[in-house]
């Protein structure tokens, strides 16, 4: 049996499913509302078996709409049975609502990867879960490789925290990320917790980032609803360059090259320190510059100066990601790199079990312009998750052709609109 239900006791069965995710949730479902989509929880059940699904709908023309279950459905894929008879019953419903199909993209693995993304042997492989949903009818978007091409990432990179201390987690960093994170301390980095009524310092740094990296950028009430519709679930951090700390940084480097210096000096008869000599004024010329170069940026920009930010989502035990960027006038300061080690640290307290940074390509052989984050990502350890993919499901195959023309068309004219301006 198929029915509406209320969100509490959706809630109550979607707990306890393993594919639950931010994306089932109330709040989600409100924040949709502000583009246009209606929702309803529905729960399926037949004998001791339970489906369920959170359904957004949007009206087309003729009465008709599109639907769409963010991340669904919640079911066990492997049984088949409960998947065809939960279709048949959605189909059903999904008739009498009007809507020509429902597209789903649940995060369930497709196959077993570690973090370079090379497959394991003997892992988890669901291809027969895909061969047996387009033997129902689904119709599957393929194995996408590109991010930009997905409606919702088919690939991520995730980092489990369970049984993890952040000694742990920071001595599998690679060398890389280690420098960068040391860099920010040496250079005055912190971060800050954004408050709601600071949305507009993220909006600025994320207008800039998809300008220089070429994406567009979400409107600023996307911004604001966000945070105000999943309130603390939604935590926006800022990394800034403190001045203060950055003067007393390079004081502190300063002294203990002068006391290294000092050391030479009594040795510097000996040929064999005037070149340890020479390294140590060089260090304190370059430190001298920096003073100097700390001097006339803060004159211009202030004493506590904004680099850079990104916005994640704590739900439940997971941490995600979703989104993040740096002026490209202080890119010389890592701030990302603080930024998600604070995020994680934060995720570890709250007793999160997976932190998920979400989107990466699945080009793993290849430099595109997207393997740059992958490697960003992955300097923090983890794994790579490949997912199923994404389907739609026809409930009226006329209909359903019609719309696909429609997009296509639209996407057409959408793209030369997006190249003119660029």
């Amino acid at each position: 049996m198929l029915q509406e239900v209320s969100f509490e006791e959706f809630q109550k069965f979607a707990e306890k499913e393993p594919l639950y995710t931010f994306h089932q949730t109330k709040e989600w479902a409100e924040l949709k509302e502000k583009n246009g989509w209606s929702h309803v929880f529905l729960l399926y059940t037949k004998g001791k078996k339970k489906a369920g699904a959170l359904l957004l709908l949007k009206p087309l023309l003729l009465g008709k709409k599109m639907c769409y279950s963010p991340r669904g459905f919640l079911l066990d894929y492997e049984d088949r049975d409960l998947v065809k008879d939960f279709t048949d019953a959605l189909k059903t419903y999904l008739k009498k609502k009007g809507a020509i199909f429902v597209k789903i993209d649940p995060p369930l693995l497709l196959n077993e990867r570690d973090k370079e993304g090379a497959l394991i042997e003997n892992g988890i492989d669901h291809h027969d879960v895909v061969t047996d949903l387009k033997s129902l009818g689904y119709i599957h978007y393929g194995f996408q490789k590109d991010i930009e091409k997905e409606l919702q990432p088919r690939w991520v990179f995730v980092l489990p925290l369970k049984d993890k201390s952040e000694e742990e987690l920071y001595a599998h960093f690679d060398s890389r990320t280690k420098r960068s994170l040391k860099k920010c301390e040496k250079e005055g980095l912190v971060v800050e917790e954004m408050q709601e009524d600071e949305i507009s310092l993220f909006k600025a740094i994320m207008e800039h980032t998809s300008s220089r990296r070429g994406f567009l950028d979400r409107p600023l009430s996307y911004y604001q609803n966000l945070k105000a519709i999943l309130k603390e679930h939604c935590i926006v951090l800022l990394c800034y360059l403190d001045c203060k700390k950055a003067r007393q940084s390079l004081k502190e480097q300063k002294e203990e090259q002068e006391k290294k210096r000092e050391a030479c000096d009594k040795q510097k008869e000996s040929k064999k320190y005037e070149k340890t000599c020479q390294e140590i004024e060089e260090r304190l010329s370059g430190i001298t510059a920096k003073m100097e170069a700390l001097s006339s940026l803060e004159k211009e920009k202030g004493s506590k100066i904004l680099l850079g930010g990104s916005m994640f989502l704590q739900y439940g035990r997971e941490t995600t990601y979703l989104f993040g960027g740096s002026f490209q006038e202080f890119m010389q300061y890592p701030s990302q790199y603080l930024i998600q080690w604070e995020s994680i640290q934060r995720a570890l307290k709250k007793g999160c079990t997976l932190y998920n940074f979400y989107g990466i390509d699945g080009n793993f052989d290849t430099k595109g312009k997207m393997h740059g984050i992958y490697e960003f990502k992955r300097g923090f350890d983890g794994e790579v998750r490949e997912y199923i993919g994404e389907f739609d499901l026809p409930i009226s195959k006329g209909f359903y052709r019609l719309y696909k023309i429609a997009f296509s068309c639209y996407k057409k004219i959408k793209n030369r609109g997006t190249k003119k301006k660029s």
